[in-house]
C-alpha cells in the first residue's frame, strides 16, 4: 500500500491505473470507474478536492490540463462539502466532452484526512 494515502482512499482508487511513470502518486480512472468511486467516497464520507483528466495517447498517459475544484464554503459542514465536492465532480465528469482520438481517464483528489 501507498503510505501517501489512507487505507479507505487506497482501496477505491488502485481500481485504475497508477501514475507513477507521469510522476503522480495516484491513479487515472476510467469514465465508469471513477463514477463508481464517488459512490464510495460518498459512503465514505470522503469529500474530493477536485481532480484532473488525463488522455492515453501515443503510447502514454498524460495530463491534458483540464481540471475542477471545489472548496468548502464558509459554514458548510462537512456532510453539506461532501455531498456537494462529489456532485460537482460527477456533474464534471458526465459532462466532459471526450475527444474520440483518446481514451480519457479522471484523476480524483479526495480528501485525505477525511477517513
Amino acid at each position: 500500500m501507498d503510505d501517501c494515502w489512507p487505507h479507505k482512499i487506497y482501496e477505491v482508487l488502485n481500481i485504475g491505473v497508477h501514475l507513477s511513470d507521469a510522476g503522480v502518486n495516484n491513479w487515472a480512472l476510467t469514465k465508469d470507474q471513477a463514477l463508481m468511486a464517488l459512490e464510495k467516497f460518498l459512503k465514505l464520507d470522503i469529500p474530493i478536492l477536485g481532480g484532473d483528466v488525463y488522455e492515453y495517447k501515443n503510447g502514454i498517459i498524460e495530463s491534458n490540463y483540464n481540471n475542477w475544484y471545489c472548496d468548502p464554503d464558509e459554514g458548510e459542514t462537512n456532510s453539506e462539502y461532501v455531498r456537494r465536492s462529489i456532485e460537482k465532480a460527477i456533474k464534471y465528469i458526465q459532462e466532459y466532452k471526450v475527444n474520440e482520438n483518446y481514451k480519457i481517464y479522471f484523476v480524483l483528489m479526495p480528501e485525505p484526512h477525511k477517513n
